[in-house]
């Protein structure tokens, strides 16, 4: 029986692996339950779990179904990604999250040269919004949600 590959999903499916075996490992040491209700490592492990399986179900996919040839690896989106996310991690407390999100997002956007600026503005303005919405008010994080200097806090 001779199977066909799809290289790009048995490739991403093994790096989903690895990182929940790595999320196992560092989860490690925390409790998953405690006397009174679930413990620090419960959701970490959990979410590893879930991404175990879907990284298991993505190789067996990929190694029973055609695929296109293995893709090249572009410098330009993976900096542009990595920078996007080093962004929101440098600027969320100094900028707030209006900011953060919305340079995330056009800064990730920049990554994809198909993508227009209509649609990128579109993101980042809906992106922002629905993070202040989802993170501030209604689940009550204590996130500045625009820069601390700028409303005198």
């Amino acid at each position: 029986m001779n199977l066909s590959k799809n290289m790009n999903e048995v490739l991403t499916g093994l790096f989903l692996v690895f990182v929940a075996l790595f999320a196992f490992y560092l989860s490690w040491p925390l409790s998953s339950g405690t006397e009174v209700g679930l413990g620090p490592g419960f959701v970490p492990r959990m979410f590893a779990f879930i991404q175990l399986v879907l990284g298991i179900v993505l190789v067996a996919s990929g190694l029973s179904t055609a695929g296109e040839r293995l893709e090249a690896w572009q410098a330009r989106p993976l900096l542009l990604i990595l920078g996007s996310i080093t962004f929101f991690a440098v600027s969320i407390e100094r900028m707030g999250l209006l900011i953060s999100v919305t340079g995330l997002v056009l800064i990730s956007c920049a990554a994809n040269r198909d993508t227009s600026f209509r649609e990128t503005v579109i993101l980042a303005v809906s992106s922002a919004a629905a993070s202040a919405l989802l993170f501030v008010k209604l689940l009550g994080l204590s996130i500045a949600v625009f820069p601390p200097n700028l409303l005198g806090n």
